[in-house]
């Protein structure tokens, strides 16, 4: 024990130096990929959010201002965040800021004209808010967490008219979606003689990709109209469910771990391992202008995220000391996982094959926090003789 206690201060020191240079490198290579991505578009089209559009309009559609405003918005979220919880010197801070920002499907999204970037921001805003408002009773922390929640909806699209009345859009449409898109054609027959002649026509192509799904709803809803079609998208689900539970449950499983921790999942899903994602064609469009230095960014990245977690458990363990502190770290542990289950619950439940690392990119950047947030806590008071002068405190 007395050798673990003498040890201890150097495996810190040596933790520490290796998460140091993890990070440094993906900076160096994100930066690379900011100088190489600044002046281009990526080909997603348009912005899928009516208010992100408006946003776009009001920067006069130049795609530069719209990256500058994102990574700025982006570099201050995460640097707001990681002071509020744990405050940290001007360069340390500003160097953990960029460590958050160059994460390689964050940076993605930073350099495009769609909302992900800054909704994972708000995203951010309104975790501090409401671990914050945790500790103490406040007026203007409750209306910060009202006004982020209603900024991420706004900029996601979801009440945005269009949206709502395109078909399928229902609690309905979405079980329909999830639970029997994946093995729609296998089983047309099990639907009914009256349902199967309607779906018919379009049954083969809408089985092809989870995009299609809307030609089939469309017609079935132009067909018996919006609330029969609700009972029928219900037959549907349960049809799924009842003779495929065990694959549907695997599926949903993949979703949820893609969306959770994303670098994890990503090679396997370019492996052709997993299930049906957006995350190919993501990749593709990511590596449209350098091919080379985005496939070795991202491999770098995932290979790093791995590793660095790794890293995080075994300096966690040796930062462990008893205290009222834990049960504050346990409590933002559990606001955060929460917050972000809800969010990858409603993502994995809106239908099958849709899962799309962009939307989820502020839960992944929490796992980053964990390492960031444990090399600015003090270090342990003796190495080597000398006494610890940091004096930080945080959660």
């Amino acid at each position: 024990m007395e050798y673990v206690k003498k040890t201890a201060p150097y495996l810190d020191m040596v933790l520490r130096g290796m998460i140091f240079m993890g990070f440094s490198v993906q900076i160096v290579l994100g930066i690379c990929w900011i100088c190489g991505n600044f002046g281009q578009v990526q080909g997603f089209g348009e912005p899928d959010s009516r208010l992100y559009g408006a946003l776009l309009r009001l920067l006069g559609e130049k795609p530069w201002a719209a990256y500058s405003l994102q990574l700025a918005a982006a570099f201050f979220a995460g640097y707001l965040f990681m002071q509020k919880l744990q405050p940290a010197a001007g360069g340390f801070a500003a160097w953990r800021g960029l460590a958050l920002l160059t994460f390689p499907f964050a940076l993605q999204c930073h350099l495009s004209l769609q909302p992900y970037s800054l909704m994972s921001s708000v995203f951010l805003l309104l975790l501090l808010a409401l671990l914050k408002l945790c500790r103490k009773q406040a007026a203007a922390l409750l209306a910060a967490a009202v006004a982020c929640a209603a900024v991420f909806t706004g900029l996601s699209g979801a009440f945005d008219a269009d949206r709502q009345e395109k078909a399928g859009y229902s609690l309905e449409g979405a079980l329909a979606r999830r639970f029997a898109w994946p093995t729609l054609w296998n089983d047309f027959g099990r639907y009914g003689e009256e349902l199967a002649e309607i779906l018919q026509p379009v049954a083969w192509d809408a089985s092809l990709s989870p995009d299609d799904m809307g030609l089939l709803q469309e017609r079935l809803e132009s067909r018996v109209g919006v609330e029969a079609a609700k009972e029928y998208y219900l037959q549907m689900a349960r049809t799924g469910w009842e003779y495929h539970a065990a694959g549907v449950m695997r599926q949903i499983g993949w979703d949820v771990l893609g969306y959770a921790a994303t670098p994890l999942i990503f090679p396997m899903q370019m492996e052709g391992k997993g299930y049906d994602s957006c995350s190919g064609r993501n990749y593709e469009v990511m590596r449209e202008r350098t091919p080379v230095l985005t496939r070795d960014y991202v491999d770098y990245g995932c290979w790093w995220f791995g590793w660095m977690l790794v890293l995080s458990f075994f300096l966690c363990l040796i930062q462990a000391r008893p205290g009222k502190s834990r049960k504050k770290i346990a409590m933002a542990i559990g606001i955060c996982f929460m917050i972000s289950g809800i969010l990858i619950l409603g993502l994995t439940m809106r239908g099958a094959g849709k899962m799309d690392y962009r939307q989820t990119i502020a839960v992944n950047a929490l796992w980053y926090m964990a390492p960031l947030l444990l090399m600015g806590r003090g270090r342990p008071e003796k190495i080597a003789g000398s006494k610890n002068t940091s004096g930080q405190k945080g959660i």
